[in-house]
């Protein structure tokens, strides 16, 4: 003991303790900063479907070619003047099967799609066309998992994707009007609910 003393090393007990206490300190900082990007992504991707609803407003479907340009030239100055990051954004030449406009980041897709009439409704003379957005992540590994619908005839909400694990732009993806709400659920519109694709929406 006296010859660790008189040393010009530490005691090996001591680095232990100091080694343990730094990767302590790095087991509690690493979910702290997982759990932040996935609300940044999230965040992020919750604004730009927003963006892209807003950049809506004025038209009605059917929507021709130059009224999609037209939205589209409109969400990216209404996005950026948010403050949203769009650098990564692109649009996809080929939109899914039943979606209008398709644009896609690192992290999520956007889908514009005219928004089906409720299940208990019939469309008729008078009955006026909607549009909608649906946001979901592209990979189901991801800093992305909740999933995000903004319609125009409907309340916005949200999923943790828990039961439909919506993910990337095949048959994995949201089908427009799939988030609706279920006919005869009653009158608490500002509840959860289970929608169209059995998934738990949550008002927001």
């Amino acid at each position: 003991m006296t010859s660790w003393r008189s040393s010009r090393w530490p005691n090996p007990a001591a680095i232990y303790i100091l080694i343990g206490l730094l990767l302590l300190a790095f087991s509690l900082f690493v979910p702290w900063l997982s759990a932040s990007r996935t609300t940044r992504v999230e965040l992020r991707a919750s604004g730009l479907a927003e963006a892209l609803l807003d950049a809506t407003h004025g038209f009605t479907p059917p929507l021709d070619s130059a009224a999609l340009a037209a939205v589209e030239g409109r969400f990216f100055a209404l996005a950026k003047s948010r403050g949203e990051y769009i650098a990564d954004l692109e649009r996809l030449d080929a939109p899914p099967e039943g979606a209008l406009l398709c644009l896609v980041n690192k992290h999520y897709a956007f889908q514009l799609s005219e928004s089906p009439p409720a299940l208990d409704q019939k469309p008729g003379k008078g009955t006026v066309a909607a549009l909608e957005v649906t946001a979901w992540p592209r990979r189901s590994i991801g800093p992305g998992h909740c999933a995000f619908f903004y319609p125009d005839n409907a309340l916005r909400a949200f999923t943790r994707n828990l039961r439909a694990s919506y993910a990337g732009l095949g048959a994995a993806r949201p089908a427009p009007g799939a988030p609706h709400r279920r006919p005869g659920l009653g009158s608490r519109r500002l509840s959860p609910y289970p929608g169209r694709d059995s998934e738990r929406w949550l008002v927001f």
